[in-house]
């Protein structure tokens, strides 16, 4: 054998060795990043977002945004960057500047190129406090978050402390719920304290929840969820010109007009025009859009909380994702909050209610008010919270044009 063939030989083999290496590489980073466990939102707070003080906090708040613009702002951290624990460099110096300002870092005499411990914190801290994943890296959504001027965070604030102004006079009630779907949380007060919270999922983008105000005036166990004819159109249709069997395993039945006589699926043509005629009911139960229990709260918008049956969306920090309604994590503790004993109506009267297959409507002595809001920034603990202006209501002041949870979020037809 000539020496020719065997050098080819042993390039080839180093080639196959090189590349053999960068699949192991990329393996054991999948790897790495498949074993990390998703962190879980944190419980909503117990501090009102709306009372006198959080007024008084948010105009501090203000007073200390303004001194942040009028000394330059903060520096603009470089685009298309991964910075992580262990990391050093310029950028690190940058990033750690960046969240001095902000108050997420104390300044420590730390080496200022180096990605430390500290500073891996201070990361966590930024991005819990803007509604996002605390990795403790910096890439991506929470870079942009970063690099949103502190002129627009001083408007923000602006902004949300002439919503929470607007709101205060509807306060006054003695027991109420106030629903944000800018963090996808709920508070129920009573005497001016949060008696109860919940995680919630609110509109999508196509689909925001609007500010409301209306007053539950019943509990519905175990509904029937009548498709509005927007999402039959848009979802229900093509849903079932993809899966025939859909309808039935759903368990949602077709009729001719609302009270009309019930269709037999099989008979209809899914694929001519009649097929956006007909109207749709999905039977009681835990398969139900709406799970085993509704919050009646008439309002112009048609917009409600109930149940669901995808609990598992609750562990996502960005939960929008519904046609409008909000889904209620905790909508048990919530309904007996709401009855309050009435009628000897308890947590375990209404479980074991669902659970024999009752369908009682379960009518308030007194209606609960219910605020629907929209608060992008409020103080929490003393810090400021910021999340993502998703419905772009603003006045498009910040809009980082991405819905962080969207990609892995499986679609749905629910309200």
């Amino acid at each position: 054998m000539s020496s020719a063939p065997r050098r080819q030989s042993l390039r080839i083999s180093a080639r196959a060795v090189q590349m053999l290496a960068c699949v192991i590489v990329l393996m054991l980073h999948a790897t790495a990043a498949s074993a990390r466990e998703r962190v879980p939102p944190p419980e909503p707070s117990f501090e009102p977002w709306v009372s006198p003080q959080a007024e008084q906090q948010m105009l501090q708040a203000i007073d200390y945004y303004q001194r942040i613009v009028s000394a330059g702002g903060w520096p603009r951290i470089p685009d298309r960057i991964t910075l992580r624990p262990g990391d050093s460099g310029a950028e690190v110096a940058i990033v750690k500047r960046r969240l001095e300002i902000s108050g997420e870092l104390r300044p420590n005499g730390s080496d200022r190129y180096l990605f430390d411990r500290a500073l891996e914190d201070a990361v966590k801290r930024y991005q819990l406090r803007n509604g996002v994943e605390p990795t403790g890296i910096v890439y991506g959504i929470t870079q942009r978050l970063m690099n949103v001027p502190a002129e627009t965070r001083l408007k923000q604030l602006q902004l949300n402390l002439a919503r929470m102004r607007e709101l205060l006079p509807k306060t006054a009630a003695p027991k109420y719920i106030v629903m944000n779907a800018a963090s996808f949380e709920l508070q129920g007060i009573r005497g001016g304290r949060v008696e109860i919270t919940s995680r919630t999922i609110a509109g999508k983008r196509a689909t925001p929840t609007p500010v409301v105000s209306a007053q539950i005036q019943a509990i519905n166990l175990l509904p029937y969820w009548h498709v509005p004819g927007t999402i039959a159109k848009a979802a229900l249709v093509p849903m079932i010109r993809k899966d025939p069997a859909y309808l039935y395993k759903e368990r949602i039945r077709v009729f001719s007009s609302f009270g009309g006589e019930e269709i037999d699926p099989a008979t209809v043509n899914w694929w001519g025009p009649e097929a956006e005629r007909y109207v749709f009911r999905q039977d009681p139960g835990p398969q139900n859009a709406l799970g085993v229990l509704r919050f009646d709260m008439p309002n112009k918008h048609i917009v409600y909380m109930h149940d669901t049956p995808m609990k598992n969306l609750f562990g996502y920090f960005e939960r929008a994702i519904s046609a409008g309604c909000v889904r209620i994590q905790n909508y048990l503790d919530l309904a007996a909050w709401v009855i309050d004993g009435y009628g000897g109506w308890t947590r375990e009267k209404i479980e074991q209610s669902i659970a024999s297959g009752a369908r009682p409507t379960i009518k308030l002595p007194a209606a609960v008010p219910v605020h629907f809001i929209y608060l992008t920034a409020w103080i929490d603990g003393g810090a400021v919270q910021f999340r993502n202006d998703l419905y772009n209501r603003d006045d498009k002041a910040f809009d980082t044009g991405e819905a962080v949870a969207a990609s892995s979020i499986p679609t749905t037809i629910a309200p």
